[in-house]
């Protein structure tokens, strides 16, 4: 288990072009489809970058995990100082479902790890961070909600598991032909789910 402190180190300009590559390349074809030579090849490097960098395809899946993750850290930063409950709650929402495709291969890319029982460093890593947002989240909506409204820590978690719900749902949804048929405005509904969550922080 890794040291709740520990620190991430920069990626490469490299590493961050096998990252953006191979995520791009998964958002068109399955991941499970690709192999380590067309991630390669995607990517426009030499082999011994890739495993210079990447023990193997799975380390690759986790590293793709954490700098997804680590793209929400500045944005709790600033909404714990200057953010309502409104704001977090949308701009996290926002941040899942604003490319959909993106978040399908996330979501998938975990189960894999999950089965594969992976301890990478990198894949426990992204488990820390992802539990340290968690904190944050939370920690965030108790600081904003009034005084006199006192919530329990466990209900505040509901914010939280509120916004994974909506994000994962949408992503199911967003796969089937019926829901292109019902909602024809796409944009729309998402404008839609991002003012619900708004409105639900104000509430008192």
């Amino acid at each position: 288990m890794l040291n709740q402190n520990f620190s991430i180190q920069e990626p490469s300009a490299a590493e961050k072009a096998l990252i953006t590559s191979s995520l791009n390349l998964f958002i068109i074809h399955n991941e499970k489809k690709i192999t380590v030579t067309q991630l390669i090849k995607s990517a426009g490097v030499a082999k011994s970058v890739f495993y210079k960098y990447f023990e193997s395809k799975e380390d690759l899946y986790a590293a793709i995990l954490l700098n997804d993750e680590l793209q929400l850290s500045p944005i709790f930063s600033h909404l714990k100082i200057y953010g309502t409950v409104s704001e977090l709650l949308e701009s996290y929402l926002n941040f899942r479902i604003q490319q959909i495709d993106k978040y399908r291969v996330l979501t998938r890319l975990e189960q894999t790890l999950m089965e594969k029982n992976c301890n990478s460093e990198r894949y426990l890593q992204w488990q820390v961070l992802r539990r340290q947002h968690v904190d944050e989240f939370t920690g965030i909506v108790q600081s904003k909600m009034p005084k006199s409204k006192p919530i329990d820590a466990e209900n505040i978690r509901f914010y939280y598991g509120l916004v994974w719900a909506l994000a994962s749902g949408f992503s199911q949804l967003s796969e089937s032909d019926f829901f292109h048929e019902l909602i024809l405005d796409r944009r729309g509904f998402t404008r839609f789910l991002l003012e619900s969550v708004n409105v639900l922080g104000k509430l008192k």
